[in-house]
This record gives C-alpha cells, sequence and structure tokens, in this order.
C-alpha cells in the first residue's frame, strides 16, 4: 500500500497528586493595583439589557481589570467557578494580543510567545509565585496545569517595580479562585468526553470544585478535583536534514564545478511516522481563607498536579545521502537536489518512545495586616516543586532492511515521493505489511530519559504606605529572597548505543518475535508526498531481549573483518551519564520602593528594583579523541569514536542590576485613557545554559560539537516603552491601541564556528555555542476592539503586529527567531438566558524559527489559523449541556527552507477534536 496525501469513551482515569489550594489571596508582591478610580461606564436603559454571564460576563470582567490597571496590561477572566474560556491555558492566552502560541503532540498549547519574545524571555507565575517547570530550563509548560484550577491570568506587559523581575516579552500571572469571593455554598461538576478524528479515539475528564464560607464569612474553604485521559495522535515529518556539497552534480551524480560558485544542498535523511500519545491529568484542589479580624487576612495553600503522558512513535527513515558512484538521475533546481536516484539504499524503521510523567506543585502561606488607616504589610513564603522521572526510560530503536535496494526521490511541493525497489525487486510499498522478523536486522539501539528536579524557595515582605500628600498618593516598598535549584540527572546506552549497528542479524536469525506493522488512517494528510503507508513497529522488550542470543560472540565491523570485541546486552542497560547531566542553583535577592502619584485626571508610578543574583553550576564534558570510519561511503553505517573520559566542570556566577520603571495614565476624556510606559528590564539566561553540555554529531558523521551553555552568559536587558490608548466607549465594550518598543541587548543566540580543530586527527568540526548577542530591536503596534450588543450577540478581535532586527558582531543578521510578524484573534458570540455560542479564529503568521539553517537558508513556518467553536444550551438553573470543537478547520504545521515549497523542513498534523458534556450547579 502507497500514501498520497492531498489535501468509546474510555474508562476514567488515574492515581493523582494532592493538592490543598487556597488561590489568590493578596501576595507579597502586589502586581497591576489600580491606583486611580477611572470614570464611570455611561449607563445603559434597562430595557436594552439582557443577562450577561459566562463568556459575556468573563469578557466584562476582564475589561474592567484591564481599565483598573495601573500598568499596560491584558486579563482573561474565567466564566465561572472552575471554568476558563478554553480547555488549556496556553489557548485562552492566544486570544490576548501580542500572544502567540507553539503546540506539542496533538496540538495542545504548551508554551507561549508575548510581544515577539520566546517563553524563554517572560516568566509565569500562580498568584506571584514563580513556578517550577520540568523541562532544562525556565519555560513553563501550560500542558501540566489543567485550566479548572485557574479563576483567570494576567500578561503584564508594561513593567512595573514591584512585579517579579525576569521577563522581557511580558510577565504572564496566572490566578486562583478565592474561597471568600463569594459568600455561601456553591458547588459546580463537568464531566465531558472528547473524539479525535486522527487518532479516532475518545477520552473524558470529570472536574468539580466545591467551596464554602462560615463565621460570617470569615473563614473560607475551597477544593477542587480534575481527572482527565485522552488519546492523541500526530503524524510527523521527524527529521529532514540536509547535506551541503562544494560542488555541482551532474545526471550521472558525479561532482562538476559548480556553475555559478555557489554550494549545492543535497537531501541527507528523513522520516515521516506518526506518534500516538495517551495522555492522564489530574490534580486536587482546595482553599483556606480565614479573616480572624478587619485588619489581619491569611490563607494556606497547596497545589499539586500530575501528568502521565508517554508516547510512541512509529517512523519509516531513508538515508539518501550523497556519495561516490551512489546517485543517478539527478535533477536540481536552484541549487537543490530535487530528485534522484539512490543505488545501496537501507530502508529503515524506527520506533521512538518517550516517558513523560510529571508531578508538580506549590505550597505556601501569606498573611495580610493592615497595621492602621495608612499601612498595610504582606508577608509570603513558598514553594514549588517540579519532578519528572524519564531516567534510561526513552528509546530509539532502528532496524533496518539489509541488502542492495535502490530508492527513487524527488520532491516538488510539500512532502517527497519515496519509492523503493528491494533487491529481490519487490516494491517496498507494496510489500510492507507483509515484511518481518526475517527481513529486518538490528542496528541503532538508544536507551536514555532524563530525571528532572526544580525546587523554588520564597519569602517576601511588601508594605504599602498611604501618604496622600499633594501628587503623592502611597509609597510601596518591599524585599523578597528566592533560592532555585534545578538537578538534571541523565541515564543512557549511548557509548554502546551501536553495538549492534550495521543491519548484520536479522531478528529471525536470533530466533527472535519483533516486528508487526500499522497502516495508519489518513497518514500524514495534508503533506502531499508519496510513500509506504505501513509503518513497521517493534515489540521493544523482544528487540532488547533479542541481543542476549548474541552474547559472547565476537563482533565484526563493516568489512565483516573481526574487531576483537564481544558482543555484551548487558552493556545495553542505561547508565549515568555526567556529559548530559548538571546541577544549577540560583540564590536571587531583590528589593523595591515604588511611589503611587495621582491628580484629578491622572495616576502614575515611578519605582526602582535592585536585584542580585548569585549561581553556581556542576556539570561535565569529554572531548572527540579519535573517529575511525572503516565504510565513509556507506551513509547507513556508522563510524567507532572514542571520546575522553569526563572532566567535571564548576562555575561560579554572580551579577547585580538596578530596574527602574515609570508608569503614567491620563483621562484625556471620559473614558478615553491614555497610558505611557518606561522601563530597564532583564531576562535571566535558560538554567541549562549555565550548564556547558557538549554533544557531537560524529557517530552519524555529522561533524558538528553543540556545547548548550556558558556559565559566564550576562542576563539578556531591554529598555522598553509604551504608549496606549484605552477607549471604555460603552459598557463592556472598548477600542484600544498600543505601540511598544524593546531595545535588548545581551540576548542569547548560537554561533557557529566553522573548521575548528579541536584535536581530532584529519577532522574539522564546526563548533556551535552560546553568546550574548550585540542586541536586538523589537518594535509593534496592537489594536484591539471589544464590542458586546445589548441583544447577546458581540464581537472580540484583536490583532498585533511585531517587527524585529538582530545584531551579533555589530551585523544585522535579520529578525529573531521564533516571532510571527502578525498575529490576530477573532470571536463571533451569542448569548442569553439559555444559549451561549462562540466560533474563534486564532491566527499567527509567517514564523522565523531558525535564522539560519543548512545552507544558510532560513527555516520558515506558515501561517496557521485554529479555529474553535463551542455551544452550550442551560436546561435550567443548574444543569448545562455543551458540545466545543478544537482545531475545525484541520490546521497542521509546515515549514520549509526560505519558503521553497522543495525544501521542506517541519511537519505535523494533529486532527480535529470535538468534546461533548454537561455541568452542574449547586
Amino acid at each position: 500500500m502507497i500514501i498520497r496525501n492531498g489535501n468509546r469513551f474510555t474508562r476514567t482515569l488515574m492515581v493523582v497528586a494532592i493538592e490543598l489550594a487556597l488561590y489568590g489571596s493578596a501576595s507579597a508582591q502586589e502586581a497591576a493595583a489600580p491606583v486611580a478610580a477611572p470614570l464611570a461606564d455611561p449607563a445603559v436603559p434597562a430595557a436594552a439589557t439582557v443577562t450577561v454571564s459566562g463568556t459575556r460576563a468573563s469578557l466584562a470582567k476582564s475589561r474592567e481589570r484591564k481599565r483598573d490597571a495601573a500598568i499596560v496590561m491584558d486579563t482573561i477572566t474565567a466564566e465561572d467557578l472552575g471554568r476558563f474560556p478554553d480547555d488549556n491555558v496556553a489557548d485562552s492566552l492566544s486570544h490576548i494580543s501580542g500572544i502567540t502560541v507553539s503546540r506539542t503532540h496533538g496540538g495542545e498549547g504548551q508554551y507561549v510567545n508575548v510581544r515577539g519574545l520566546g517563553p524563554a524571555y517572560s516568566i509565569v507565575t500562580l498568584n506571584n509565585r514563580t513556578l517550577a517547570t520540568d523541562g532544562d530550563g525556565r519555560e513553563f509548560a501550560f500542558d501540566v496545569l489543567p485550566s479548572e484550577t485557574i479563576s483567570g491570568a494576567d500578561v503584564m506587559k508594561s513593567a512595573d517595580a514591584t512585579q517579579i523581575e525576569g521577563s522581557i516579552g511580558g510577565a504572564i500571572n496566572l490566578r486562583s479562585a478565592r474561597p471568600l469571593d463569594t459568600p455561601g455554598f456553591r458547588s459546580n461538576w463537568r464531566v465531558e468526553s472528547d473524539y479525535n478524528d486522527l487518532s479516532r479515539n475518545h477520552g473524558g475528564k470529570i472536574s468539580g470544585v466545591v467551596k464554602n464560607t462560615y463565621d460570617d464569612n470569615r473563614l473560607g474553604v475551597q477544593l477542587g478535583l480534575v481527572l482527565g485521559k485522552s488519546k492523541t495522535r500526530s503524524d510527523t515529518l521527524n527529521e529532514f536534514a540536509y547535506t551541503t556539497l562544494h560542488a555541482s552534480l551532474d545526471k550521472n551524480g558525479k561532482q562538476i564545478d559548480s556553475p555559478d560558485g555557489r554550494d549545492l544542498l543535497a537531501p541527507c535523511c528523513f522520516s515521516v511516522g506518526t506518534l500516538d500519545q495517551e495522555k492522564k491529568r489530574g490534580a486536587l484542589s482546595g482553599a483556606i481563607e480565614w479573616k480572624p479580624s478587619t485588619n489581619i487576612r491569611m490563607a494556606f495553600d497547596v497545589l499539586a498536579t500530575k501528568l502521565d503522558a508517554p508516547s510512541t512513535g512509529y517512523n519509516q527513515s531513508y538515508f539518501v545521502d550523497h556519495a561516490e558512484g551512489r546517485y543517478s538521475d539527478v535533477a536540481i533546481k536552484d541549487n537543490l537536489v530535487t530528485g534522484m536516484t539512490v543505488k545501496h539504499l537501507t530502508p529503515e524503521i524506527i520506533n521512538r518512545t518517550d516517558n513523560r510523567v510529571v508531578n508538580s506543585g506549590q505550597i505556601g502561606w501569606n498573611g495580610e495586616w493592615k497595621v492602621n488607616e495608612a499601612l498595610k504589610l504582606t508577608g509570603d513564603v513558598y514553594r514549588s516543586t517540579a519532578k519528572r522521572d524519564s531516567g534510561g526510560k526513552n528509546s530509539w530503536a532502528v532496524a533496518g532492511i539489509p541488502g542492495d535496494h535502490t530508492g527513487y526521490y524527488s520532491i516538488r511541493d510539500g512532502l517527497p515521493h519515496m519509492r523503493v525497489t528491494l533487491a529481490d525487486g519487490r516494491d517496498l510499498a507494496a510489500a510492507a505489511p507483509t515484511l518481518g522478523d526475517k527481513d529486518y536486522a538490528l542496528h541503532w539501539a538508544q536507551l536514555d530519559g532524563t530525571r528532572i528536579k526544580d525546587t523554588v524557595d520564597g519569602a517576601s515582605l511588601a508594605g504599602r504606605l498611604q501618604l496622600d500628600k499633594g501628587v503623592l498618593n502611597s509609597l510601596r516598598f518591599g524585599a523578597s529572597n528566592t533560592r532555585r535549584a534545578k538537578t538534571r540527572s541523565t541515564f543512557d546506552n549511548l557509548d554502546y548505543a551501536c553495538q549492534y549497528c550495521n543491519y548484520q542479524h536479522t531478528f529471525a536469525s536470533l530466533g527472535a518475535n519483533v516486528i508487526g506493522s500499522i497502516t495508519p488512517r489518513d497518514f500524514m494528510r495534508h503533506g502531499g508526498g508519496s510513500f509506504p503507508g505501513t509503518l513497521g513497529t517493534f515489540d521493544l522488550p523482544a528487540y532488547f531481549n533479542a541481543m542476549k542470543a548474541l552474547d559472547g560472540k565476537e563482533i565484526v565491523d563493516a568489512l565483516g573483518q573481526p574487531t576483537g570485541t564481544f558482543y555484551n546486552a548487558a552493556l545495553m542497560t542505561p547508565a549515568f551519564n555526567p556529559t548530559a547531566s548538571y546541577d544549577v542553583t540560583e540564590k536571587t535577592l531583590a528589593s523595591y520602593v515604588s511611589a503611587e502619584l495621582a491628580g484629578d485626571d491622572w495616576f502614575g508610578s515611578v519605582g526602582l528594583r535592585w536585584v542580585r543574583t548569585r549561581t553556581a553550576s556542576e556539570s561535565a564534558v569529554r572531548r572527540v579523541l579519535k573517529v575511525d570510519d572503516l565504510t565513509p561511503n556507506d551513509p547507513t553505517s556508522s563510524p567507532t569514536i572514542t571520546y575522553s573520559l569526563p572532566t567535571p566542570d564548576i562555575v561560579d556566577g554572580k551579577y547585580s542590576k538596578l530596574l527602574p520603571s515609570l508608569n503614567l495614565g491620563y483621562w484625556a476624556q471620559k473614558n478615553l485613557l491614555a497610558r505611557f510606559a518606561l522601563a530597564r528590564t532583564m531576562a535571566r539566561p535558560s538554567l541549562d545554559q549555565l550548564a556547558p553540555l557538549t554533544t557531537d554529531g560524529s557517530v552519524n558523521r555529522i561533524w558538528e560539537v553543540s556545547v548548550q551553555g556558558d556559565a559566564h552568559l550576562k542576563p539578556v536587558e531591554a529598555r522598553q516603552g509604551d504608549l496606549s490608548l484605552e477607549w471604555y466607549y460603552n459598557p463592556k465594550s472598548m477600542l484600544t491601541g498600543a505601540l511598544y518598543w524593546k531595545n535588548i541587548k545581551n540576548f542569547v543566540t548560537y554561533a557557529r564556528d566553522e573548521n575548528v580543530d579541536i584535536g581530532v586527527p584529519g577532522q574539522l568540526y564546526t563548533v556551535i555555542h552560546p553568546i550574548n548577542g550585540d542586541g536586538a530591536r523589537v518594535r509593534g503596534l496592537e489594536l484591539g476592539v471589544q464590542h458586546l450588543f445589548s441583544n447577546g450577540f458581540g464581537v472580540n478581535y484583536k490583532y498585533s503586529y511585531t517587527r524585529t532586527r538582530s545584531q551579533v558582531g555589530g551585523v544585522d543578521v535579520g529578525p529573531l527567531e521564533g516571532v510571527a510578524r502578525t498575529s490576530s484573534a477573532a470571536a463571533l458570540l451569542y448569548e442569553d438566558d439559555r444559549i451561549n455560542a462562540q466560533i474563534a479564529l486564532d491566527y499567527t503568521g509567517r514564523t522565523v524559527e531558525v535564522r539560519e539553517s543548512y545552507g544558510g537558508m532560513a527555516k520558515i513556518a506558515d501561517p496557521i489559523t485554529w479555529i474553535s467553536a463551542s455551544l452550550s444550551y442551560s436546561i435550567n438553573k443548574s444543569l448545562n449541556v455543551f458540545i466545543e470543537g478544537k482545531n475545525l478547520g484541520d490546521a497542521v504545521y509546515k515549514a520549509n527552507l526560505n519558503r521553497r515549497s522543495d525544501a521542506l523542513a517541519g511537519f505535523e498534523t494533529w486532527g480535529r477534536t470535538v468534546t461533548i458534556g454537561a455541568t452542574a450547579k449547586f
């Protein structure tokens, strides 16, 4: 079978971590507090109004919070207790101007970009407390946090001295509900089932919140539960690499002088496949809030969540790299090989598993004391943790069909066309369902994975002194102390992963039953191209158990010569790898003072924040000593690499920064607010960028050394400004516009040093390493309109334009990576006493993901429009039924080099998801 691409509710889940949470009592670092009462909205005739609830109420509350903020800020508010606007927090944030989302497998929003800068340049907090992360850096993955635990989110776009430092793009503070917000008893429950048309699987979720207040609304308790399970499928282009030839080729594949002096780019290797993932989520939440007197308020909160998301990828792989005498029938277009016949091809199948299990949580105490009419003090202590135990639990296993096979490759628009004739004359696509253990042989067998532990401990004390002396309204001050420790422990078998390479032993010859197959429906849809539609699968325990049959036998090299070494399956067990592990500790001491100013028709603040950071990193490095390559013209064979022993690397660092800020607001007319803001901001290097972990591609004949970090990297700094106009022309409606600019220095980028002698005889390397770039400029425009009609209809539209330029070594190198020049979000909604309907389109424009990829060309992602819709009906005041849809336009991710349709660089499809369910309120 060949694929030509064109265009049951499972049983509920799972063991979950425990949470007992109170969210949202005033944190020690108050963010975006109002400093001047805005003018009132004009009244609306009572006869013209309809009941406002759900989506309309959420938009109206968000509008009021934006208007009353002391800074430039956008916000999202929950539609009801335990119900955020979207199932995913990142997807909800994408409705805000200047926000774009990157998606993980299954299409779920995972990371958020703010105003042209990636997640590394924006911190995410929960109730103004730093959240620990399960990744290598600081970037917070939103898929670990169920949206039901959140009551709102603030995106703070201008800086204020009271904010936690660490953001240049913008700071995101997630808020959770307070038990004392509303008196009395409330209980909301929701049950749902979903279906994805690509995976053809069902999932389900149940969530609920119960709260009550006691003692005349002085004591509040809140408990919540989330249990969810889903199965997703993503069809992906897992790899598409190119080789640069410093020459050209004739039709028969022989190297000739380039007619225009330019290098030739030829495909090296690519793989396509499908990835199945089962996601189980759990959170148990609660809240305790106590006001023993009118002057004292305190809270204790605990948060624990669990994400269990193992995945398995099934791939077909082709090494079509150029070698002397291997190519014929060569087709070249604009210095890119777009077609050829390939001799000596070994068709491969690859199975990859990823065992991502994340336990995260936060525990804290917060207290507020109103000392007198003028002075209020707030104290806060907390711990946030994230743990991921994947050490040695992931796999990457490869098997190939030995023999002299022939491939026919071409690419025009989209995915490549790949046809293979096996040595016995069979067509690979037709034979794929019948291939088995007698056909496939052992090759690369990698086991790896990391254990991540991230712990953040914080304590702060803040105060606000009411002065009312002329334009000086009040004085805010505070100090905080934070300690963050992240440990990454890697376990792998990389030194022995190629012990069974070169396809010398079929599974049948070892008496093993390993190979199976699947034929996914709609495989790689909307991708174009053609290739076998049946994918090989492994019984992975049987795969690794088969190796034991060779124990004690001498290993022969790719030429059939004995090597003097012997097979030993015990060496395949993952072991601790110090060169891929690190311990990083970061201690931060900060203090601030901010004067709040106000006049008859204006308000503002001017403040100064001082921060001192001390870092310590511990890792290990090893060097490539020697490369032995017996079969350099066989692209599917692997050379033997000799390394030095690991050498410890311990480095300390420190720096201090002063961060001034200014925010002003002026009521130019009734309900017309102008804002102006200036600030100096900073973002620390990612935690993994403090450890100089080093990897190389020698085993794949990729002569590159990649250095991940440098403990001496400086923090990224920016001078930024905002100018905005907000017209609150009608109740619950607004028209907004903003201009912003950022001048950045010391941003972290990666430099490529070519032809470097690293001490390997006869081989030069390209060394890729992080540096503080000279600078960057970001300029942007944001527009927004929100209008809620009196008849229940409403529109919400946001648009953002961002232009960036960056310099390295004083040379302009183009735009910043990962920035969409344009993005927008549009929603049409209707709501009355029983019906709530909405359709939303979130658009992310063309994005430069890698500025200098293969052949010096940029990797550019195509625009994506994500369409979602929802419809709910209230049967009565307590019971509601709903249906929701995500990615209804069946959007896919696609990237090319320099926007060339015949230079593919990435592809992934997720399918559409429909959810039905019901909610009950008591």
